[in-house]
């Protein structure tokens, strides 16, 4: 195969599966998250405010998380790889809503705001990695 910038094929490959799995181990950790966070719903009286904030950091810290295992796994530009895990976190759940026959997006502006939570958050896990 024909190096891609540098890289060979194989490499190349290894890299976007690095990345796939970081999102994955992040949706992973975000539904372990969100049983914890269920359970501490029910035993206390939480408001609705503070269970948007609680999903919020949730996503982030996931993100963050799946950032710096990509980051560990690329030597070079970290921080684009932990950008794509936060990317691909956000693009991951929007698929699975279009599974369960919603919209893909409801409000545009909070699927962008998530996003930029989200990629920032993986950003911030691949640059300190």
């Amino acid at each position: 195969m024909q190096p891609m910038d540098g890289i060979s094929y194989k490499k190349w490959m290894e890299r976007a599966a690095g990345l796939f799995l970081s999102a994955l181990i992040a949706v992973l950790l975000t539904m372990l998250f969100l049983a914890v966070f269920a359970f501490a719903m029910l035993k206390g009286n939480l408001s609705a405010s503070v269970e948007k904030i609680g999903l919020i950091v949730m996503s982030v810290m996931a993100c963050f998380v799946g950032g710096f295992l990509c980051g560990k796994k690329n030597t070079k530009k970290r921080y684009l790889w932990g950008l794509g895990v936060g990317v691909l976190y956000c693009l991951f759940f929007g698929v699975i809503r279009i599974g369960m026959g919603q919209a893909f997006v409801t409000d545009t502006t909070a699927f962008f705001t998530m996003m930029l939570y989200c990629a920032a958050g993986g950003m911030l896990g691949g640059m300190l990695s």
